[in-house]
């Protein structure tokens, strides 16, 4: 009881900032909506989406993993060998970071429409995107240092505010249709300047760890090794709608795409709630797995997973109650987004009934394994989005989701059980409850 009573604890401070902070970026996108219409917000939303596609691909993976290796390191007081680790997954954001930015940019205009308007505003999409790759770096290694506090707060506090600022410059002085470039390069700049102060803090971190000079030398190919099949593992996870609405942007309009978004940037601030549980509990998952101490490991999973999916249902039933109100801060054109948004948020609960079976895959050494069921999601979504987008519209883009959600939950929970022979679902952990009172 004291582990859930510590995991809720920490994990709703870390939602609530979270939460404060993505909350004032909604409230931004509102302001767009109002001032410059849902089409250029719409634009926005793409242009941010691409951001973050960029800031996961540019160090192919290696923030993915950071937690998983800080944690080992810090656990086998190694502090030689994560000091390599965050060199290698800086400089592999400069090189080839940047040059997969730059063909990035040049293929872009051949998407479409969109990806020509994407193409006329890459160089702060490129620039937001390496502050951002930097930023996850940097989370990464301090959340396994069990730091997240201070991992998280340079874009749940500092990034809020630069939207805010830069809305209110671009605001001031952009001339009629420049505003959302003036937009982008305000948050850009001043969004890189944060990450440079956050990036001293994590240096500062790793200078105080011990070295012990019996540790094996640095494994480049490990790390990488864990890392590649991270990149799709987490846009098909954490920034699933990020690709979505790069999918989408080609099956529906600006305007409807601007209040799929919106709904999709709802769902992601409540599953701000189920990633700090996560966040919390990860390094001392990964340190079982170091240990080898799988009674550990199985209890901290049951604890996430309940605690994850009790929060999931309750925010499901305050989104659904609230978000009409909310929607309507953007304008009438939003109203419509209210039974998509309900429709997305239920997969808040599939995503923390199944549990987190690639993080588990990847501590066993099988990151790999993951992949096939990344894969079922990710053409389960194409699948449905053409499918039922052009019958149903935005409701058609949220059951796309939803099944796509499931479809890829279900398998990869059924490969961690066949591979490693362990339930990472709720369901024995709701077993071992339901025991306990009766």
């Amino acid at each position: 009881m004291k582990l859930r009573q510590q995991l809720a604890s920490k994990s709703a401070i870390l939602f609530a900032v979270r939460i404060a902070g993505a909350g004032t970026i909604f409230l931004a996108q509102a302001g767009i909506a109002r001032l410059w219409g849902s089409a250029q917000l719409g634009e926005y939303l793409i242009a941010i989406a691409t951001i973050n596609l960029l800031a996961i691909v540019l160090p192919l993976g290696m923030q993915t993993v950071g937690s998983y290796f800080a944690a080992e390191y810090a656990a086998k007081g190694d502090g030689r060998g994560l000091r390599a680790f965050t060199k290698l997954a800086y400089g592999l954001i400069l090189f080839p970071g940047i040059a997969l930015a730059y063909l990035a940019g040049l293929i872009a205009p051949l998407i479409g429409e969109t990806g020509t308007h994407l193409a006329d505003l890459w160089f702060p999409i490129s620039l937001m995107a390496i502050g951002s790759a930097v930023f996850f770096v940097n989370a990464g290694i301090l959340v396994g240092l069990k730091r997240p506090f201070v991992g998280f707060f340079a874009d749940t506090i500092f990034r809020p505010i630069l939207v805010v600022l830069s809305l209110f410059l671009a605001f001031a002085i952009a001339a009629p249709g420049e505003n959302i470039v003036v937009l982008l390069w305000g948050l850009a700049l001043s969004y890189c300047v944060v990450i440079f102060a956050q990036s001293i803090i994590t240096v500062r971190q790793l200078c105080r760890l011990p070295v012990d000079e019996n540790a094996p030398a640095p494994d480049w190919r490990r790390w990488l090794y864990f890392s590649l099949p991270w990149i799709i593992i987490t846009l098909s996870t954490d920034f699933f709608f990020d690709a979505d609405l790069l999918i989408l942007a080609n099956l529906l309009s600006k305007e409807q795409i601007a209040v799929f978004g919106v709904c999709t940037r709802i769902f992601v601030l409540a599953s701000y709630g189920i990633t700090a549980v996560y966040a919390v509990t990860m390094p001392g998952m990964l340190e079982d797995v170091t240990k080898n101490d799988m009674a550990g490991l199985g209890e901290k999973i049951g604890d996430a997973n309940l605690l994850a999916t009790g929060l999931a249902l309750v925010l499901t039933l305050i989104i659904a109650i609230a978000s009409p109100l909310v929607l309507s801060l953007f304008g009438k054109d939003f109203s419509g987004g209210y039974w998509p948004l309900v429709i997305l948020c239920t997969s808040l609960v599939v995503r923390s009934a199944f549990g987190p079976g690639p993080l588990i895959l990847s501590a066993r050494n099988r990151p790999y394994a993951s992949l096939p069921a990344v894969g079922v999601g990710l053409g389960t979504l194409l699948l449905a989005n053409f499918i039922l987008v052009p019958l149903w519209g935005l409701v058609g883009a949220a059951f796309a989701a939803i099944l796509s959600y499931l479809c890829g939950s279900m398998m990869v929970w059924h490969t961690t059980k066949r591979i490693t022979g362990s339930d990472v679902s709720i369901w024995p952990a709701l077993a071992r409850l339901v025991a306990s009172r009766a």
